[in-house]
Formats: C-alpha cells, sequence, structure tokens
C-alpha cells in the first residue's frame, strides 16, 4: 500500500478560498483537475518524461488557482473600498440633511418671531389708531358742540326765537336804541309776555323763558348762563 499523503500547508489554505470562488472558476478546475487524474490513472508506469508533463499541467493549475485567487481577494478588497465610499457618502448626507434640516428649524423660528413681532406692532398700532380716532371723534363732536353752541349763543336781529332751537336760555346783551323793544314769552303768542321792557340804549336780558321777541335792539350776544 502507498504511503499516504500528507496535506500540503499551501493547499489547506486554498481550501479556504474554494468556497468563495465563482462557479465558471469551480468548474473549471474541476474539468482539469479530472483530466490530471485521468492522465495520473492512464500514465501509471509511464516514463519520466510524461510525470514530468503532468507535475508541468498540477504547477500551471496552481497558478492558474493562484491568479483567481488573488482575483477574487482583489474583487473583495475593491468591494469593501467601494462599501467604505459608500458609507463616507451616506455620512455626509445624511450630514447634509441634518444641517439642512437645523439651518431650515432656524430659519423658520426667526421667520415665527419676527411675524409674531410685526403682528405685535401692528396690534399696537391699530389700538394707537382706535385711541386716536376716538379721541379725533370726541374732537369734532367737542368742535360740532362749540360750533353748535356759538351758533346758539346768540340772537341775530327782529323777530321771535324759540329757546333750545334757536338760542340757549341765558344772560344777554344788546346795544338797544331809541326804538328798541324785547319781550319774554311762556308761549309763541306775542301777547303771552312774561316779561318786557322798552331800552334806549345797550341794554340787558336774561332770558330763561320758552320763547322770546325782539324789534329794533340789534344783535343779543350771550354773556352768561
Amino acid at each position: 500500500m502507498a504511503d499516504e499523503l500528507k496535506p500540503n500547508p499551501a493547499q489547506s489554505s486554498r481550501g479556504g478560498r474554494w468556497t468563495h470562488l465563482p462557479s465558471w472558476a469551480k468548474w473549471t478546475i474541476g474539468v482539469i483537475g479530472g483530466m490530471v487524474l485521468l492522465g495520473v490513472g492512464v500514465g501509471i508506469g509511464a516514463s519520466s518524461s510524461k510525470e514530468e508533463e503532468l507535475k508541468s499541467e498540477l504547477t500551471s493549475i496552481e497558478s492558474k488557482l493562484q491568479s483567481v485567487s488573488s482575483q477574487l481577494e482583489a474583487e473583495e478588497a475593491a468591494g469593501a473600498e467601494a462599501k467604505a465610499k459608500t458609507q463616507i457618502v451616506y455620512g455626509e448626507r445624511d450630514k447634509m440633511l441634518s444641517d439642512a434640516e437645523a439651518e431650515a428649524e432656524r430659519i423658520l423660528g426667526s421667520a415665527k418671531n419676527e411675524s409674531e413681532s410685526l403682528q405685535s406692532k401692528v396690534s399696537d398700532r391699530e389700538s394707537e389708531l382706535e385711541q386716536a380716532e376716538g379721541e379725533l371723534a370726541g374732537a369734532e363732536e367737542s368742535l360740532t358742540g362749540a360750533r353748535e353752541e356759538k351758533r346758539l349763543s346768540s340772537i341775530p336781529g327782529n323777530g321771535t326765537y324759540q329757546a333750545e332751537v334757536d338760542f340757549l336760555p341765558g344772560t344777554y346783551r344788546s346795544s338797544g336804541g331809541s326804538g328798541c323793544y324785547w319781550a319774554t314769552l311762556n308761549s309763541a303768542d306775542p301777547y303771552d309776555i312774561a316779561s318786557n321792557e322798552n331800552a334806549a340804549g345797550p341794554t340787558i336780558a336774561s332770558i330763561q323763558s320758552p320763547y322770546f321777541q325782539t324789534q329794533g335792539c340789534g344783535k343779543w350776544e350771550r354773556i352768561g348762563e
């Protein structure tokens, strides 16, 4: 019985790579290995030149196996490098997205603060405007009242006048004249006299009655209540 073959350390290390070989490489090595075994079986007892030829073929097979193994390792290294680059790209992408989100939140926060500040200012201006409008309305009302009071604080001349419509009750003064006559009336009837007077010069009359009649006295001006 022939001596047992001891495992070749190099071949043992290559055995670990066998599972990583692509299918076409495994198939090629299997075919070549079968041919070698067939040649060995046929060439038992042949000449030493045949043995050398088989050794040469085995060496060639080992060289091809080494080349395939090297190619596989290169592909694995390239894959690892590509994976590392991909991770770097994804990392940069995630950082860019994170920075963009942070910037967007900052811009939105700033815009919100500016909007709230603007709304507050607008609200303040609206309040000021409403207050100003109220003051203006009050001033207009006061002015209207003052104009109306001024209008009702004088009696222009000859005629019969109604209190609160044509004049305000109060104390009036006129320049009078040689034919000046005035009378306070309880009604619009010129004979419903409460008091009267003939004045040759400047005169003062307290007019608290509903009606007042004047003739030849000129203009009356209100000088008191």
